[in-house]
């Protein structure tokens, strides 16, 4: 073959390349399965207890949260807000690895209030709210 058929026949290919598709894709569809479970306090991921001090016109709320993630996952940053005011349950550098609790007041709170309870570290996010029961 002559150096022009070569020629031709390397445009030819370099054309084909350049204009054949590589066979890679551009979207993927896929499904994944998800399991949710509603259980009580004492087997949840993050465990809460609330209780509430009355002592004449002032109610205090003391609120518990105790890590039961599995182990190894480190909560960082937990607060509880009752009627704007947040207080941190892991202040400064505290964390809270698993098996750990902490415990934390809130005053000058209404019976019937609600307590949102925030906490977050290691891939992990949870919100939740109670409500401040008296006895």
């Amino acid at each position: 073959m002559s150096r022009r058929g070569w020629l031709v026949l390397a445009a030819a290919a370099v054309v084909v390349a350049t204009t054949a598709g590589t066979g890679a894709f551009s979207a993927v569809s896929a499904e994944r399965g998800i399991q949710i479970a509603v259980v009580d306090d004492d087997r949840a991921y993050l465990g809460v207890a609330v209780t509430a001090n009355v002592s004449g016109n002032d109610t205090t709320a003391r609120i518990t949260v105790t890590n039961q993630f599995p182990q190894g996952t480190t909560l960082s940053a937990v607060t509880a807000t009752v009627d704007g005011e947040t207080v941190s349950l892991t202040p400064g550098s505290t964390t809270l690895d698993g098996g750990d609790s902490t415990t934390g007041t809130v005053a000058n709170v209404t019976c019937g209030d609600t307590v949102t309870i925030r906490a977050s570290g290691d891939g992990v996010r949870v919100e939740l709210e109670r409500e401040i029961v008296c006895e």
